[in-house]
């Protein structure tokens, strides 16, 4: 929730309606007595707002793009499609075009979907994101989308889970394994009681476990060659996990002309509660 009111303030606070809404208040306020307190107030806030749009703007020139097929893991800035998970062709309000992300005024779709960059694939998981994208309409409804097949430019947090075990998981897949084969008394005794005498002896014993071991590391082989799986979250010192679907260098250029424009609404503002 909180990401989502920040994304939302720094989204409107960096739009082209920003600039009439703060010479409407300043106007306002004018016409008090104790315009100076909220003078103050005001001044604080722009230089708050230009400090934010500052350090996005710096982390969007600074991280250099990845691929998935390259990428280290940490805080990354990546590039691809967008698609919904695999089997699944509906998601959104149903009077609007499919979506993989969703918002309007009363309600944000959280669940993930897939970024493709021609190398691999990822889940991206938009909770704590601040997604930015342009005001749509369709049908008389105003809302923030994003569509499968749009491309959208990600900063966050990148980790790839890979299949594999420790010793120890290994250890309990073995034991399970030895379980599953005993659960079916009869044939275990008629597959590893090799002297037919109607029970397991010590060497038939650590046959079984010999043979539930083969039938451990050919599973696991299978599942390591399946390709890693990675998903991007917020990181954790704080960083900005964004996601959006304006190109990184128009969202550059906004952000650069929002923060000289807060850092100069401060200081003019400052100048004024100082003279008066």
């Amino acid at each position: 929730m909180y990401a989502r009111i920040k994304g939302n303030l720094i989204h409107f606070s960096s739009s082209i309606i920003y600039p009439f809404v703060i010479i409407g208040v300043i106007f306002f306020i004018s016409s008090r007595t104790d315009k100076i307190q909220y003078l103050a107030v005001l001044s604080i806030i722009s230089l708050f707002l230009s400090i934010l749009l500052f350090r996005r703007y710096r982390l969007i020139v600074d991280t250099s793009p990845a691929r998935l097929d390259s990428a280290a893991q940490g805080y990354v800035k990546l590039e691809g499609e967008t698609s919904l998970y695999d089997n699944e062709v509906v998601r959104g309000n149903l009077e609007l075009p499919p979506s993989v992300w969703y918002r309007n005024f009363y309600r944000t779709s959280y669940a993930g979907f897939l970024l493709h960059d021609g190398e691999g694939r990822c889940t991206i998981d938009p909770h704590d994101a601040e997604v930015v994208t342009p005001l749509k309409s369709y049908n008389q409804h105003y809302y923030w989308a994003i569509f499968p097949g749009e491309t959208v430019y990600v900063l966050g947090n990148l980790e790839t889970l890979k299949k594999t075990r420790t010793e120890y998981e290994r250890h309990n897949l073995i034991s399970h394994k030895l379980a599953e084969l005993k659960s079916n008394q009869a044939r275990f005794l008629d597959y590893f009681d090799k002297n037919n005498n109607g029970k397991i002896d010590p060497s038939e014993w650590e046959a079984a476990k010999n043979s539930a071991e083969r039938m451990v590391d050919e599973e696991l082989e299978l599942s390591y060659q399946d390709p890693p799986t990675h998903i991007i979250t917020k990181a954790d010192d704080g960083r900005p996990f964004i996601i959006s679907s304006i190109h990184p260098d128009k969202l550059l250029k906004r952000y650069k002309f929002a923060y000289l424009g807060h850092l100069i609404v401060w200081i003019y503002l400052s100048i004024i509660v100082f003279i008066m």
